[in-house]
């Protein structure tokens, strides 16, 4: 009960912005000037296709924007020519290009695309139809998302696909109906949350090494590893209807809850670092999502956005 009592405390605690890392948060944005929707106008525009998605389904971004927040001044700008409704998915290793789901405009598929924030250059990196969740990595797997595949039946379906320079596009075989991919550092594995059934309160945490078979290492969703490849911070969803961030070893070992709220926190990722967490959520009776960074070894919580809302964070 006092490690419970200490926890909850701690989220009431901040943490001195100087503390925090320089490197800019990518994430999306509905600016209080433009009018706030509601909550579930702001998460259904921050979904794209499901698992099972429809390949002629389109879903309209609303006002979104993605933004980049500087941890240390707050400062929030916008991505220049990222265009309406454009989802942020994972940062390089060196933190210089940003892995992005972009619309086409003209059959409004997300593709994916680089943003590189010290050039503004951008460079295509599938012309495939992108759903949830991407990642990039400097080795012999160099990407990985959830895209469309067919079931038996005919029927489109979710699953995971890798990039090799050896193999080209490749279905990571036993993940049809599984999304949200990341993919190590070393680009030698990739991390992907399987959904039991239809109920997200059944999802596990996947792990697939190259040469090897895909194996589950936890409950869970939403996982995203750190930039040197040795933790995975995740999203557990509990039947209460609120959600915590857990953190673990990326063999699946060690596991550790970060947060300990009533609340939903959602989407997160993990300082450059690895010191801090952010991620998102909605608190309370305040019916817009925000933004949060936790430090990972006392749970000290911080809210790093205001006004608006944002949500998806990637750092």
């Amino acid at each position: 009960m006092l490690g419970l009592a200490l926890a909850a405390s701690a989220c009431f605690r901040s943490i001195p912005e100087n503390e925090l890392p320089s490197e800019p948060i990518a994430f999306v944005r509905q600016a209080a000037s433009e009018g706030i929707m509601s909550i579930d106008q702001f998460r259904d525009a921050l979904s794209l296709e499901g698992p099972d998605y429809d390949a002629d389904a389109k879903k309209s971004k609303l006002r979104t924007s993605l933004a980049l927040l500087s941890p240390q001044t707050g400062e929030i700008t916008t991505v220049p020519d990222s265009g309406v409704g454009t989802l942020p998915f994972d940062w390089s290793t060196d933190g210089a290009r940003l892995l992005i789901g972009r619309a086409d405009p003209v059959t409004g598929a997300i593709r994916l695309w680089t943003w590189n924030r010290l050039t503004n250059a951008w460079v295509a990196v599938s012309r495939n139809r992108i759903g949830m969740g991407a990642g990039i990595a400097d080795g012999p797997i160099r990407a990985a998302w959830h895209g469309q595949t067919k079931l038996p039946d005919g029927k489109p379906a979710g699953a995971i696909w890798i990039n090799t320079d050896d193999d080209g596009d490749v279905l990571l075989p036993g993940t049809t109906g599984c999304w949200q991919p990341d993919v190590s550092p070393d680009g030698r594995t990739v991390v992907y949350a399987r959904q039991e059934g239809k109920s997200k309160l059944d999802s596990t945490v996947m792990l697939y090494t190259l040469g090897g078979e895909s194996r589950p290492i936890t409950r869970g969703s939403h996982p995203r590893f750190s930039r040197d490849g040795r933790l995975i911070v995740f999203q557990r969803d509990l039947s209460s209807g609120n959600s915590d961030i857990w953190i673990m070893h990326a063999d699946g070992g060690a596991k550790r809850q970060i947060t300990h709220t009533d609340d939903i926190e959602e989407f997160p990722s993990l300082s450059p670092d690895a010191r801090y967490v952010v991620y998102a959520s909605v608190r309370g009776d305040v019916k817009e999502s925000h933004l949060f960074i936790a430090r990972v070894s006392d749970g000290v919580e911080q809210e790093v956005t205001h006004a608006g809302q944002a949500s998806r964070p990637v750092w």
